[in-house]
């Protein structure tokens, strides 16, 4: 009776060990392996170095672009999905990464309007963060009387939990009456709301809080937002009888002390039906980590407009040219630029399948300015690629 007891027991114990291993195994996310510390075989000082690794890829993953960028050096971009086509404007109208402002001071270019905030330093770049319980704040933009038809915004935005309704984008119409307003995150949603019309989209990436980049497209009274590349709200017309909006508000609200950067605000783009009726495309849509040539997966939908070109039109070929502002030294932009162009050209053969032969490609660095160098939204409109005819 007491053997059997004993091997009922041993039994069981195996069993445990089993199921615990499985389990473990079965959840552990993609980082656990890499974290995980076996206290027989690693030493303090390898355990340490593990973990740094781990959280550098942990960054890079809430990091938009990033984790594309390191898994697949720039390939897999045709594989985003079709939802996701945001094309930024191609008229700057305002842009601020708060790199002109003092550390610990209110940026120069906003208008407060609630609460308190600053100009921040986080991993070497300049962020505007809220520092009180509840904040608004607004662009100044010269001359703007009402957004236009077509009009594009997009910024980095950053924060931990708790961060329930931490940001929030209102569009205001005469006597600052709501138009529309989103919410993120909700309840680990996006929130839209206008007049009767109410969306709610969950967000499907690893983690709602970290870094994110939030876009917003408009085409007359439709509007799209985007968080990373996920179209969270589609709203073909908005008409609660408040009238076109003429400016634009930020919200940010919680005790972590939320962040924006590089806010960026454009009109356009009008749809157009040939783009290259012109003999040239100017674009704002393909994109690239700063002193880096490996195209962004946020860059999908203009080359996916300009594989579809070349496909119904099999005879065209393209001269692909880059260039840069002129932040940094002339002969390392030029190089840039031009590695830039070849990576576009080799995305498009390799991932969207057009013959390379097709494409020249070629760089000016930051030598065919279309804009002054002297101001941000400068700088913005000539960091540019451009497509031409051959």
């Amino acid at each position: 009776m007491c053997r059997i007891s004993s091997r009922a027991a041993l039994l069981a114990a195996i069993l445990a060990v089993t199921l615990t291993f499985a389990a473990s195994v079965v959840h552990a996310g993609p980082f656990d392996k890499i974290k995980k510390k076996v206290e027989a075989k690693v030493t303090p000082k390898e355990a340490e170095k593990a973990e740094k690794g781990a959280d550098k890829a942990a960054d890079d993953e809430a990091v938009p672009g990033k984790a594309s960028e390191a898994k697949s050096g720039g390939g897999g971009v045709s594989s985003v999905s079709t939802k996701f086509d945001y094309v930024p404007g191609d008229s700057v109208m305002f842009f601020d990464d708060f790199t002109q402002d003092e550390l610990g001071e209110f940026p120069a270019r906003w208008r407060l309007t609630e609460g308190t905030y600053e100009v921040a330093e986080y991993e070497g770049e300049r962020w505007l963060r809220c520092v009180s319980a509840d904040s608004r704040i607004r662009m100044k933009v010269p001359n703007l009387v009402a957004l236009p038809e077509f009009w594009t915004l997009e910024f980095d935005f950053y924060c931990v939990e708790p961060m329930d309704q931490a940001l929030t984008v209102t569009a205001l119409g005469n006597g600052d009456l709501r138009v529309w307003e989103t919410t993120y995150p909700s309840g680990g949603a996006l929130v839209f709301r206008t007049g009767e019309i109410f969306s709610s989209t969950p967000y499907e990436g690893a983690t709602v809080g970290g870094r994110h980049h939030v876009m917003l497209m408009a085409r007359g009274t439709s509007v799209k937002v985007y968080v990373d590349r996920q179209r969270m709200a589609s709203v073909p017309e908005y008409t609660d009888g408040r009238g076109k909006p003429a400016l634009l508000e930020f919200r940010l609200w919680a005790s972590t002390k939320p962040m924006i950067t590089k806010v960026r605000l454009a009109q356009g783009c009008r749809p157009p039906k040939d783009m290259l009726a012109e003999g040239k495309l100017v674009t704002y849509g393909i994109l690239f980590e700063t002193g880096s040539d490996v195209v962004q997966a946020e860059s999908a939908p203009v080359l996916r407009q300009i594989s579809a070109y070349l496909v119904a039109n099999p005879d065209t070929k393209l001269q692909i040219v880059g260039h840069t502002d002129n932040v940094g030294a002339a002969a390392s932009n030029l190089d840039l630029s031009k590695r830039r162009a070849a990576s576009v050209a080799r995305v498009l053969a390799s991932d969207f399948k057009i013959a390379a032969d097709r494409f020249k490609t070629d760089g000016k660095g930051d030598t065919q300015p279309v804009s002054s160098n002297g101001k941000p939204e400068g700088r913005a409109m000539n960091r540019r690629v451009e497509f031409i005819k051959l």
